[in-house]
């Protein structure tokens, strides 16, 4: 019973301070409260929610951490939802690192406000976006980068938007899994510094201190294609949870499914939860259908569940949206019809295999919401992508939606 009580109070705290540290204690009128629940499908989420219990008992010394993978697209590429589930996770429950980064810059795109990959060489890149043709050689993040030089110089550099701890002390390089891949090596060698790869593809780069800034520097003398980079993930050494977001923008289920053993890939990031955001570029598709897009989430379900087959999966549905049209000149919003077809689709296939699902679309206020949160400044007047605000209070209800059930769990 004391037990119980100290994880109660912890939450209680945790959840006063999260609201507060990303600016979602604001809401949008049409946002349906009593329906931000995750939906379970038969599936069972105890193990993950006693592992969640376990963090917080201050008298274990077990070092474990959770991690979880945010998969998506522009809608998680911005970072912004991401980051607005991510930071009250790790208040309440331990914060093991920043977790995957991407060099979307260097793609020349944009990239989350919370980090930065910078390099003075030039790279060709390769993005997994819908309709253009791209190499299935990316990696976990979705994209790949390879030097045009023989030198490879990249610095990778965490930033605090609300004061959360951005220290990291491990930098887990994904890249091409070749044994020819070039050796990188800090140009400031921290102390402690260890080098080593438990799995082809992968290099650790391990020090003592947390930092919030590494350069790692190394000539390539070898053909282009085996120095492909596909991101890092920021680690600190600590217990908790550790929350890898993956977005692109444009993506479609298809599109990780043409990402070859895209399964594979995922593994490497170790997940006890995949959370699949998609289906808004599916609404928008003239080439969608039910059975096409029921195929398509099973294809990439099944990917996962393959290499992964302890992670559970937690499918969200898109938001209400309308399609773009232009007439004489002038821009208007015309209804989306097929945005149910996908929310539909989407929840039957959680209810079908056991898949949790939440259902956005109904907690965001459902048919021609999206006109509600244009007026109140959470969504832009694309009618498709939220204000930064918006994001913050999308994430914070996913946040909301974990907490009801682990509280439920725990009773």
């Amino acid at each position: 019973m004391k037990k119980r009580l100290h994880i109660f109070i912890a939450i209680l705290l945790c959840a006063i301070c999260s609201g507060h540290a990303i600016g979602a204690t604001d809401s949008i009128s049409c946002v349906n409260h009593e329906a931000d629940t995750i939906t379970f499908n038969g599936a069972d989420w105890s193990p993950i929610f006693n592992r969640l219990v376990s963090l917080l008992d201050t008298t274990s010394k077990q070092h474990d951490i959770i991690s979880i993978v945010h998969l998506g697209d522009s809608h998680v590429q911005a970072g912004f939802f991401s980051e607005a589930l991510r930071l009250p996770l790790q208040n309440l429950w331990g914060n093991a690192g920043r977790g995957l980064i991407a060099p979307l810059r260097i793609c020349k795109t944009n990239e989350p406000a919370d980090y930065r990959i910078t390099s003075p060489d030039s790279w060709q890149h390769h993005r997994c976006i819908i309709g253009k043709k791209f190499s299935n050689e990316v990696g976990v993040s979705g994209i790949a980068i390879t030097p045009v030089t023989n030198q490879i110089d990249l610095t990778f550099e965490t930033m605090s938007r609300y004061g959360e701890e951005i220290g990291f002390n491990t930098l887990r390089l994904f890249h091409t899994p070749s044994d020819k891949f070039p050796q990188l090596l800090p140009a400031d060698t921290p102390e402690g510094l260890n080098t080593f790869s438990i799995r082809p593809g992968e290099t650790y780069f391990t020090w003592n201190d947390t930092i919030h800034h590494m350069h790692l520097q190394g000539a390539n003398s070898y053909e282009n294609q085996h120095a492909i980079i596909f991101g890092a993930s920021l680690e600190n050494g600590q217990k908790g949870i550790i929350l890898h977001a993956i977005g692109n923008n444009s993506a479609t289920y298809e599109c990780y499914n043409r990402v070859s053993n895209y399964g594979e890939k995922l593994a490497m990031l170790e997940p006890q939860l995949v959370i699949i955001s998609m289906g808004t570029n599916e609404s928008v598709s003239a080439l969608t259908t039910e059975a096409l897009l029921y195929e398509q989430i099973d294809a990439l379900v099944t990917s996962i569940r393959n290499k992964s087959p302890e992670a559970l999966i937690l499918l969200t549905t898109p938001a209400d949206n309308k399609l773009r049209k232009r007439r004489k000149r002038k821009t208007y919003y015309t209804e989306n019809k097929k945005i149910t077809t996908v929310v539909e689709t989407i929840k039957n296939y959680g209810r079908e295999n056991n898949i949790a699902v939440w259902d956005w679309f109904t907690i965001g206020g459902g048919k021609g919401s999206c006109e509600t949160w244009v007026k109140e400044k959470g969504m832009r007047k694309d009618h498709i992508h939220y204000t930064q605000e918006g994001y913050a209070i999308q994430g914070n209800l996913l946040y909301q939606s974990i907490l009801k059930a682990y509280e439920q769990h725990i009773r």
